[in-house]
């Protein structure tokens, strides 16, 4: 063999593993820069350098982490190889997700918590000033003075048996006495409308305008009468004005009863006990006798008995009127001063 043919031969041996894998000899080709059976990439340099496990290296394969060897296949040259894959992904573990959905509810939970805290503490302050700006109201509502009503001019009415109402008192000079009503009297109609009972018309004089001039009608005695009355604001009369300047008057008596006087329609006043060295006393008067009549004017309730000796003058002589074992008698009492 000539210098040439061995030349040749030797040039074509060495392009021959210029372009053989340096890794697994498989044949390259040309032009590319990594190899298309074990991936290794020429001229990367150190960094980039990926070892590849050599035909038949099972075992050396089987201790890199993170592989496992899938299947066999053949190189180029006919040598056996292993494919190294990733691991099959794995399922995820139900507890890590529990434990994701457990932390996100306890977020939850806290959240909840500080949104009612939050919650609750500005509703709390609205109520709480709810509260106070309604007790504020009520206060002024308190300390503001009364608004003025129509006055009747009586101190207290009671229901009467068979409908109507039972005036207890007529005030001095007010509207009631000025129509001619006294104590006892039975109202049954005012301003066209029948009265049942106290409420009835109580609610009635709420819903009279001051000023208005009606119609009563009330029974006294067994007889029907009628008259008219007008109404006066509440804030225009004072009963205090009416007691003497000297005091009010004492007669001495309690223990009152309203009775009805037999033999008669109409009612009175019975003296329960009579106090010694007082007024009733050192004029005569005893114990049950009947009163129906005071300084002229008729009695026929408690309440209308109290209210005229109230207003009687202390020193003055007033005529008492009673009735004692069916008999009238006239008895005059110089009244005492209320201490």
């Amino acid at each position: 063999m000539d210098i040439e043919t061995e030349r040749a031969q030797q040039k074509a041996a060495d392009d021959a593993d210029a372009n053989a894998c340096p890794s697994c000899r498989a044949a390259l080709v040309r032009g590319m820069r990594f190899c298309r059976m074990c991936g290794y990439r020429l001229g990367e340099g150190m960094a980039e350098y990926v070892e590849t496990i050599r035909l038949g290296d099972v075992q050396a394969a089987a201790a890199m982490p993170g592989f496992a060897s899938d299947r066999e296949t053949l190189t180029a040259s006919g040598a056996p190889t292993t494919i190294m894959s990733p691991p099959a992904s794995s399922p995820p573990d139900k507890r890590s997700v529990n434990r994701g959905r457990g932390k996100r509810r306890n977020w939850l939970k806290v959240w909840l918590v500080v949104a009612l805290v939050v919650f609750g503490v500005v509703g709390g302050k609205l109520l709480i000033g709810a509260v106070r700006d309604a007790a504020r109201q009520r206060m002024a509502r308190l300390q503001a003075p009364p608004q003025p009503r129509a006055f009747f001019g009586a101190e207290d009415f009671d229901d009467h048996e068979g409908g109507g109402v039972l005036v207890e008192a007529a005030l001095p000079d007010s509207p009631a006495e000025r129509a001619g009503l006294v104590d006892g009297d039975v109202i049954t109609t005012f301003d066209g409308v029948s009265i049942q009972g106290e409420d009835d018309f109580r609610e009635l004089l709420r819903r009279t305008a001051i000023g208005k001039t009606v119609e009563v009608r009330y029974l006294r005695d067994g007889e029907t009468r009628a008259t008219t009355l007008t109404t006066i604001p509440s804030n225009a009369y004072d009963e205090d004005a009416f007691v003497p300047p000297g005091g009010k008057g004492l007669l001495g008596v309690s223990d009152l009863d309203r009775v009805a006087v037999e033999g008669t329609k109409i009612y009175g006043v019975r003296l329960g006990e009579v106090s010694s060295n007082r007024p009733a006393d050192l004029a005569g008067l005893k114990g049950n006798d009947i009163v129906v009549e005071f300084d002229g004017k008729p009695v026929r309730t408690v309440e209308g008995l109290v209210k005229r000796i109230d207003f009687a003058a202390p020193g003055s002589i007033v005529p008492v009127l009673v009735v004692r074992d069916g008999q009238r008698l006239t008895i005059p009492v110089k009244m005492g001063r209320e201490r």
